[in-house]
């Protein structure tokens, strides 16, 4: 080992989730001398080649450890990174690792291991990217990780005039809201009158059954939730307890995390009954969220509402599919109405959203020296 490698402490991070799988990994930065090359060497590979002497990128059969001795692939990426890929069960991770502390190597978290070599911006659009749970958004975080957002805030410079600051840090915080739904799904909570349909509804929107389904008013009685996928966007939808004004004791609790739920909701859907008379409770849910996407479920049915229907409700079968698709795509709208164009930086954490709100509020004063301070822990850290 040279006297350059010997300075930086060997560090280990599992990559893989914990639990069982097929193949874990774990990636070492630090020289593999530390733990092959030797005829007592952790890992002995099949060529009988150190890893320090096979080529970069190529995949390296072996045995690690000594008896009894654990079957693993190595790679190395560059002079200080190595992939250890071995079973994925947690005692073959926890045995490499501690066989690897006896040689000075350290564990720590992946995302520690990648905010010392890349600093906390990549850090955190990779751990954003990790968290991602559709096509769509990896997409989108992978374009901040490979840099777009570290772009847009270097060309931020903290000189008088602040207006251009100012007005580059406003186009990154119109995304802020949408940053953060990359990796946490939009909320959407149905509600109306017990036994409206509400369970049947989200099943058909989800394509399976998730919720408990009964012509027994009060059967939901709590949130009930389930995740799913709208063009690509990740959603949440909440089943919600029957709201109405006499309910039983029991019955009016889950109806009380209803209105809860309503409250903190990205978007709201009002279900009506189409074959039941409409009722104060149904005027009641209207009046109180003008804002909501209005249902007229039960569409296969006689309408016994006639002209109280309102203009801009759904008319939907959750019995036939009708209108499933285009109430799908109507909560889409409201909850994307704007896609931002390829290659759009977009801040993914809050901690970044925080620091660009603080620069936004320095541009106003006309503080360089705050502007310059916010920016370099946007860049580099606290």
């Amino acid at each position: 080992m040279s006297a350059g490698t010997l300075a930086v402490t060997p560090t280990a991070a599992v990559l893989t989730p914990h639990g069982r799988g097929a193949v874990a990994t774990i990636r070492l930065r630090g020289p593999s001398e530390s733990f092959d090359g030797s005829p007592h060497a952790l890992f002995r590979a099949a060529d009988g080649r150190p890893v320090a002497q096979q080529p970069v990128g190529r995949i390296v059969f072996g045995r690690w450890g000594h008896e009894p001795t654990e079957e693993v692939v190595v790679c190395r990426h560059d002079l200080l990174t190595t992939e250890i890929h071995c079973h994925g069960g947690d005692a073959a991770v926890r045995r490499i690792l501690a066989d690897l502390e006896t040689v000075g190597c350290r564990t720590i978290p992946w995302t520690e291991q990648f905010t010392r070599e890349q600093g906390p911006l990549a850090a955190e659009c990779l751990q954003a990217l990790s968290q991602a749970t559709t096509l769509r958004s990896a997409d989108i975080l992978l374009d901040q990780y490979s840099g777009t957002l570290r772009k847009a805030l270097e060309s931020i410079a903290p000189v008088p005039p602040l207006q251009r600051g100012q007005a580059q840090i406003t186009a990154l915080l119109k995304w802020a809201q949408f940053g953060l739904h990359l990796t946490r799904a939009w909320q959407v909570v149905l509600t109306g009158r017990p036994n409206v349909g509400k369970s049947s509804l989200i099943n058909a929107l989800l394509g399976y059954s998730r919720s408990i389904v009964s012509d027994q008013p009060g059967t939901t009685r709590d949130v009930v939730t389930a995740e799913t996928a709208f063009a690509g966007w990740p959603v949440q939808l909440a089943d919600t307890a029957g709201v109405r004004s006499n309910a039983a004791t029991i019955e009016a609790a889950g109806i009380a995390k209803a209105r809860a739920r309503l409250d903190s909701a990205d978007c709201r859907v009002i279900l009506i009954d189409l074959g039941e008379a409409p009722a104060t409770d149904d005027f009641d849910l209207l009046v109180a969220w003008p804002d909501a996407i209005v249902v007229a479920h039960k569409a296969d049915r006689p309408d016994l509402w006639g002209g109280a229907v309102p203009e801009s409700a759904l008319r939907v079968s959750s019995l036939t599919g009708a209108g499933v698709k285009q109430l799908a795509e109507a909560i889409v709208a409201r909850l994307v109405p704007v896609v931002p164009p390829p290659g759009t930086a977009i801040p993914v954490t809050q901690r970044q959203i925080d620091a660009l709100r603080q620069a936004q509020d320095a541009c106003v004063c006309g503080d360089e020296v705050a502007l310059q301070s916010c920016l370099d822990e946007l860049l580099a850290g606290p």
